[in-house]
């Protein structure tokens, strides 16, 4: 630790795949701009589970990350 590791947002998405003990992962980064949110379920459809990154610092959007996890957990597959 005790690095400072600088970020930038996702335009778009990328996708990788991993393997671990012969399970194969297939992970998304999804851009999370307002303009990219209403594609998120073409990426997350038949998932079986989902990490979401939420920048603590920014709480101003706080509210919105909350209501887009709800939108995911709510979605129909």
């Amino acid at each position: 630790m005790n690095e400072v590791v600088h970020t930038s947002p996702t335009i778009g998405s990328n996708v990788e795949e991993i393997v671990v003990k012969n399970t194969h992962f297939l992970m998304w980064d999804i851009g999370g701009q307002e303009s990219l949110r209403s594609s998120w379920n073409t990426y997350y459809s038949n998932t079986e589970f989902i990490i979401l990154v939420v920048d603590s610092i920014d709480r101003e959007r706080l509210s919105i990350t909350k209501e887009e996890l709800y939108r995911m957990l709510a979605h129909e597959v």
